[in-house]
């Protein structure tokens, strides 16, 4: 009875902390990528220039891709080193190691970051071709 009842807790407790971490991670990234958009159509007239003075396409999204990795590779490094320890913390409470599900979250959160920089990506991709 009272095994039943911790593993009841502590499956409620996972699945709070599992919502509000990828909640908060889907609003984070919806906001990097929201900004990077902003910052995309800031930047049009720059492409433009860029590309009248004969830089490529290629070399622009080399360009566009070091910068997404720089800011949305940050937050996910951040994201998941918090993570590992607030995950090792609750090792500490429960008394138990969960690698596996500690694991799984992560690379959950590292599919999710890297959507979002990959639409990034794309639409500063399309801001490319329009602005010549």
């Amino acid at each position: 009875m009272m095994s039943r009842h911790q593993k009841q807790t502590f499956g409620l407790i996972m699945f709070v902390v599992t919502f509000l971490g990828l909640a908060f991670l889907v609003t984070s990234g919806c906001i990097l990528y929201f900004k990077q958009m902003g910052a995309g159509e800031e930047e049009r007239p720059n492409y433009t220039i860029l590309r009248k003075l004969g830089f490529t396409e290629k070399d622009l999204l080399g360009g566009i891709r070091r910068k997404q990795l720089f800011y949305f590779g940050i937050p996910l490094l951040l994201g998941l080193s918090h993570s590992y320890f607030a995950v090792r913390s609750g090792w500490f409470f429960f008394g138990t190691e969960l690698w596996t599900p500690m694991l799984t979250v992560m690379a959950i959160y590292t599919v999710c970051y890297s959507l979002f920089g990959v639409l990034s990506v794309r639409y500063d991709k399309q801001l490319i071709r329009k602005a010549l």
